[in-house]
């Protein structure tokens, strides 16, 4: 045991200088493994979002373990060899120490860190196969590249299994940078302190708030609180199709489209982790600011923001990814409270998104999706669903301009007329209808909803929206070359970025062209006040 300690002691980088040497051979070591044992398992923490309730020991806890802490856990032998062992556990080590702590069997870390062990070690496997193996009480690592036979003295093999159970408690991940993805043991926990119940469940998922741990996450600021959405499945086929999109996203880099944090999998169950809007969703926008000044302030930053999803959309599309579900509860507020425009609009959701693969012919083979809000769907949709035809891009166009008309209704008038709006569209024979921006004729031939075409000539007649404005140029893009009932009228992404870049310049460069501040507001027409509408959410 004394050469193998000259060894480590010579072939590490912890050799110790003579007053270093002094220094250890008086330190107090008084510390005790029960009180260490008794502070590593008030440090446990329990992960909130799995049914399990797996454990994990902070990162930063590890820091907090010294050198008395470990010289305190080994043999006590000769004092400097038994230093040399406790400043390579020190370095090296932390994590496999605080295992054997938990065990209550601190001593064998002498041996194991003969043996050369280190926490990048971790996770270990039993050596053998079966209980019949010789091996099989002998702890290796799961590459198999190094074994560590001092393991084969601690028994039968319930200390083994002890092990393998309890290192799971500092296996916690760090989200160091974005985009990881971790596949965890079921019994590896996930770093989290905070979860609210389900926020929001469907068939593509369920949602999470929770809150990393600080010690375990490199990619917010460390004196915010890290809160994250936490997107669950249960379905691979899901998981894995929302991920391949989300894959590709965070290679454009576009600020208006929601980056993935990390991935993971922990046995059936599949974890996309996201930044939390704290703003909620623009409809939750609508609704908490309906009481805000329509000044040109708020309506060029709309602008900006209607500008800066349409570069998101236009980007998905130069990578053959069509969105497939625009709506404003798929429109992610992050609110920054810092800078000239703190409040960013984000197009989130890519549950329903498809990649073609190829891009210069959608109708070589069908990719059908899931649900997608009924309201804001193309009047293609129930074909396209009927035939087995893939949605191709233009269907993103039709959505958008639904959304971008209600975002004008909210500017003009306020959340009460975005409701009325609905209503009006919906029809009241049936109980059900859903809402949509187009009609079927009794013929079964489809036009405009009506309703559609009376909202757009109401906001034309206010001073917001009259000839000549931003806001009555935009509803004018949107009547024009979004709301076409045929696809091939409707513009494509690059064409609608450009027009709305326009817009955006000559707000820019002239402030007239925004119109005046409307405080007070006008009255709003009574078209957008019918029977049973009331204020809040429309669909």
């Amino acid at each position: 045991m004394i050469a193998s300690c000259l060894r480590l002691a010579a072939q590490s980088d912890v050799l110790l200088d003579p007053i270093s040497q002094l220094n250890l051979l008086n330190q107090d070591h008084s510390f005790t493994m029960e009180t260490l044992y008794k502070q590593l398992k008030q440090r446990l923490r329990t992960c909130p979002v799995e049914g399990r309730l797996a454990k994990f020991i902070p990162a930063d806890e590890l820091d907090k373990i010294t050198l008395a802490h470990i010289q305190a856990g080994l043999p006590r032998r000769n004092r400097f060899f038994s230093s040399c062992i406790s400043h390579k556990v020190a370095a090296e080590a932390k994590r496999v120490f605080c295992v054997l702590v938990l065990m209550e069997e601190s001593a064998a870390m002498e041996q194991l860190i003969c043996e050369g062990i280190t926490d990048e070690d971790l996770p270990l496997c039993r050596n053998g196969e079966d209980s019949d193996d010789s091996e099989y009480n002998v702890l290796a690592s799961v590459s198999g590249n190094k074994r560590f036979p001092s393991s084969m003295s601690w028994g039968e093999g319930d200390k083994v299994d002890n092990f393998l159970k309890k290192q799971w408690v500092v296996q916690a991940p760090i989200l160091n940078k974005p985009g990881l993805h971790f596949v965890l043991e079921p019994e590896c926990a996930l770093p989290l302190t905070e979860c609210e119940t389900e926020l929001a469940s469907g068939g593509m998922g369920v949602v999470h708030k929770a809150k990393l741990h600080p010690a375990h996450q490199r990619l917010f600021p460390s004196n915010a609180d890290a809160y994250i959405a936490i997107k669950e499945f249960h379905k691979k086929e899901d998981f894995t199709r929302e991920k391949e999109n989300l894959d590709i996203i965070q290679q454009l880099q576009n600020k208006h489209l929601i980056p993935l944090l990390a991935s993971c999998e922990r046995g059936s169950t599949y974890y996309l982790l996201f930044p939390w809007a704290n703003g909620g969703t623009l409809r939750d926008f609508w609704g908490e600011h309906n009481s805000k000044p329509r000044t040109t302030g708020l309506i060029r930053w709309a602008l900006e923001q209607i500008l800066g999803l349409v570069h998101g959309i236009r980007a998905l599309h130069n990578q053959n990814i069509r969105h497939g579900d625009i709506k404003p509860q798929n429109i992610l507020v992050f609110e920054e409270y810092q800078g000239a425009n703190p409040v960013t609009l984000v197009l989130a959701d890519m549950g329903v998104s498809k990649v073609h693969k190829e891009a210069t012919d959608l109708r070589n083979s069908a990719t059908m999706t899931g649900e997608s809000t009924v309201s804001y769907e193309a009047p293609e949709a129930d074909d396209d669903k009927r035939n087995n035809r893939p949605r191709p891009r233009r269907y993103d166009m039709w959505s958008a301009g639904c959304m971008f008309l209600e975002f004008t209704v909210w500017l003009v008038y306020n959340c009460a007329a975005v409701n009325g709006f609905y209503k009006q569209r919906k029809d009241h024979n049936d109980p059900v209808s859903p809402g949509n921006f187009f009609a079927r004729e009794p013929d079964q031939s489809t036009g405009i909803h009506p309703a559609v075409t009376e909202a757009v000539g109401h906001l034309r007649e206010h001073p917001l929206c009259k000839h000549g404005t931003a806001l009555g140029d935009l509803v004018t893009l949107i009547n024009d070359r979004l709301l076409q009932i045929k696809p091939g009228d409707r513009a494509e992404a690059p064409e609608l970025y450009d027009r709305v870049k326009t817009i955006v310049d000559a707000a820019v460069a002239n402030p007239e062209y925004l119109g005046q501040d409307m405080n007070p507001p006008l009255p709003t027409p009574e078209f957008f006040s019918p029977p049973g509408s009331r204020k809040g959410s429309s669909s």
